[in-house]
């Protein structure tokens, strides 16, 4: 399996990293937190931009599996990993996975128009991303997909949301107030593709917060050196740079076989298995990423000022989203064929 990116896709990922690197910003980024961490009355937490929504939607990036003849670019879910480990890295605020899945299902969505959120009924707390901003909610369940009203749908805010990225707001959600858009195969699918594109935002996110720990690690100066010449650290930063390369080789292994027409659209079980193993994998590289980043910053690190605490909550709410990776190991070694014991 061959998973080194094409030209086309290394000139689309650097396209598209320089307009996030211009866009997002750190002084963006930390402004967009600090608008709403604290703010206990209001669902406007400032970090969502329809302006830069809109940018992003004509990049193409939540139309790009559509058909050329539905407005998208065709492309499968290999070029949308790439895409979408771009957005972690750059912590991009919004419901960017809903976004993807709701494009072609919900008008607008393609486009950036409408700012689509997305609920599943086997999460135990239904959350809406970005409740300020949302127009239209896309639910998941056991029996297909369903467009809701937003608005008609009974919430209360969340004044201190785990990630100052995003804010969030409970619904209970009412089927009789919406419109079933396809069946228990489309959910499925659905909620196959979105645990993929969570892995590749994962894989971002871990490579995001080894970037900022090597650069401090490299402007850092104690006893005369650079700390990240200390052997101490030097191991801390391997050991990330291992599981961000074993996450991202999963998560392009899991799009590869995705796209295989013979894995049934993820129906089948190499399917399955391939994207099971991409979220338990980047899930780890997050997480374990965005610690390493704290720690690197020494005592920086803690404080509000220093970025690292967005990659280690982004990567702590992504963790939650289309499976936990328990849920994952679970289904992976629940498919595993365990030889009988022998005799004697």
């Amino acid at each position: 399996m061959d998973l080194m990116l094409s030209t086309e896709q290394r000139d689309m990922r650097a396209a598209l990293r320089e307009y996030l690197t211009d866009t997002w910003s750190p002084d963006r980024l930390r402004a967009a937190a600090d608008s709403g961490a604290f703010d206990h009355g209001a669902f406007d937490h400032g970090a969502f931009d329809h302006g830069a929504w809109k940018s992003l939607a004509g990049f193409g990036v939540f139309a790009m599996a559509l058909a050329p003849d539905d407005g998208g670019m065709g492309l499968g879910r290999a070029d949308a990993v790439i895409v979408f480990e771009e957005l972690g890295r750059a912590l991009v605020p919004g419901p960017v996975t809903a976004a993807f899945l709701a494009a072609g299902l919900v008008p607008g969505a393609a486009d950036g128009a409408a700012v689509v959120s997305l609920v599943d009924t086997r999460d135990p707390v239904a959350l809406v991303e970005h409740p300020a901003a949302v127009t239209d909610l896309l639910v998941l369940d056991d029996s297909g997909v369903y467009r809701v009203p937003y608005q008609a749908q009974p919430r209360q805010q969340a004044p201190m949301p785990l990630d100052p990225l995003t804010p969030v707001a409970p619904v209970t959600v009412r089927f009789a107030d919406g419109q079933r858009l396809a069946g228990e195969q489309e959910a499925a699918r659905l909620r196959r593709t979105g645990a993929l594109l969570t892995a590749a935002l994962q894989v971002g996110v871990a490579q995001g917060a080894l970037d900022l720990a090597v650069r401090y690690a490299g402007e850092r100066v104690q006893f005369g050196r650079p700390v990240g010449s200390f052997q101490a650290v030097k191991h801390l930063l391997a050991d990330a740079l291992a599981r961000v390369d074993l996450a991202r080789a999963a998560t392009l292994v899991a799009a590869v076989v995705a796209d295989d027409p013979a894995s049934a659209d993820l129906a089948g079980a190499e399917a399955a298995g391939a994207v099971a193993a991409a979220k338990v994998l980047a899930d780890e590289a997050a997480t374990a990423n965005g610690r390493t980043c704290v720690q690197v910053h020494g005592g920086m690190g803690f404080t509000w000022e220093v970025l690292a605490h967005l990659y280690v909550k982004r990567a702590w709410v992504l963790e939650t989203a289309f499976g936990a990776a328990g849920e994952h190991a679970g289904s992976l070694a629940g498919s595993l064929e365990v030889p009988p014991a022998s005799g004697g």
